[in-house]
């Protein structure tokens, strides 16, 4: 998973992923958390699929996860346990081969709306 650079956060936002996935298995292509300095949730998110993929499957869950922090940013500590925050994820489907993409939009209760475009190749 590549680290988002929260200096460029404001507003609306593009995030450019690739992810491999093989036919007919679960895989998690992208995931968010919302989180205060103390491990604690920052506010709400809400995460929709914008555009399905044409070759499979994708649902988005409400977990909790291991956060991706990078230091100097205080929320480092938040790396070594589970917080509050949403995934997406893609199941190609079976006997497919080729390229697949996902588009998702996530908006926080602090106003940052992120576009989540994930290309995806199946093996």
């Amino acid at each position: 998973m590549r680290r988002v650079d929260e200096s460029n956060m404001k507003g609306y936002h593009d995030i450019h992923l690739s992810r491999a996935a093989l036919p007919g298995e679960k895989v998690r292509v992208w995931f968010a958390t919302l989180t205060n300095p103390d491990c604690s949730p920052a506010g709400t998110m809400t995460t929709q699929i914008v555009s399905p993929p044409q070759h499979g499957h994708a649902d988005i869950s409400t977990d909790k996860v291991f956060p991706n922090f990078v230091a100097p940013n205080p929320r480092v500590i938040c790396d070594k346990q589970k917080v509050d925050g949403v995934q997406a994820f893609y199941t190609a489907d079976a006997g497919f081969h080729g390229h697949d993409k996902l588009v998702l939009q996530n908006a926080t209760s602090e106003g940052r709306v992120r576009r989540v475009l994930v290309d995806i190749d199946v093996r």
